[in-house]
């Protein structure tokens, strides 16, 4: 591979890297009140299981 080519690689995983780490420490930073709307996947309501 050219220099090129691992220039070009290793900022594409350094910025996939950053933006994973940006985007983990934006969720764990919330307080309670900013994190009300989060609920549980099995909490949620698609409409499609209707009991009747």
């Amino acid at each position: 591979m050219s220099a090129a080519g691992w220039i070009m690689m290793t900022g594409s995983w350094l910025f996939i890297g950053g933006l994973t780490l940006f985007c983990i420490r934006k969720v764990i930073r919330l307080t309670l009140t900013q994190a009300e709307h989060i609920r549980p996947i099995i909490e949620i309501d698609t409409g499609d299981q209707k009991e009747e």
